[in-house]
Formats: structure tokens, C-alpha cells, sequence
């Protein structure tokens, strides 16, 4: 059994009919490996982003709903990561 601590920087897209923002989202997530496996519910991650800045330049935006977007993105981006470093069995073994 082995605990891994990641840190990457995510950059998450946000299209807008105007311009398009590229945020940068600090993430560090953590999970435990057995045999060379991803454990099930073992997956944490914390997220962190400029949203002040990103509030304060574009007041109209719902907060919320950007949180579940980056939150998404972030999601895809550790999948891709676990899968691309064989620490999961197939793609049932996703997690959200």
C-alpha cells in the first residue's frame, strides 16, 4: 500500500461569446495504490483558483456554475492522468 500525493496546475476553458479565458486551477489530489492499482474511494482532491479575480472581471458569471465546470474538467484531467499511468483497470473503474 502506497499513498500518492499529486500537485498540477489545470487549465480550464471558459468560452464566452466575447473572448475566451483560460483559468489556471491549482489542484493537489491524493490516493492510495495497492499492487500497482488505484484503490477504490481512496481519491481526494482540493481545488483552488483565482475566483475573486474571475468575480471581479466578469460579474455577470455564476460562480456556481463555473465551480461545477472546473470541478469537470478537473475530474477529466486526474482520469486521464491515472489512466495514462496505468494505475486503473479499465474504464469502469472511473471515478468522479
Amino acid at each position: 500500500m502506497v499513498w500518492v500525493v499529486e500537485k498540477k496546475i489545470i487549465r480550464h476553458i471558459l468560452n464566452m461569446d466575447f473572448e475566451r479565458v483560460e483559468i489556471p486551477v491549482r489542484v493537489k489530489f491524493e490516493f492510495e495504490v495497492v499492487e500497482g492499482l488505484l484503490v477504490p474511494n481512496t481519491l481526494s482532491k482540493e481545488i483552488l483558483y483565482n475566483q475573486n479575480a474571475i468575480e471581479k472581471r466578469y460579474p455577470r458569471l455564476r460562480l456556481p456554475v463555473l465551480d461545477r465546470a472546473i470541478e469537470e474538467t478537473v475530474d477529466n484531467e486526474i482520469m486521464e492522468y491515472l489512466r495514462q499511468c496505468g494505475l486503473l483497470r479499465d474504464k469502469s473503474d472511473d471515478i468522479p
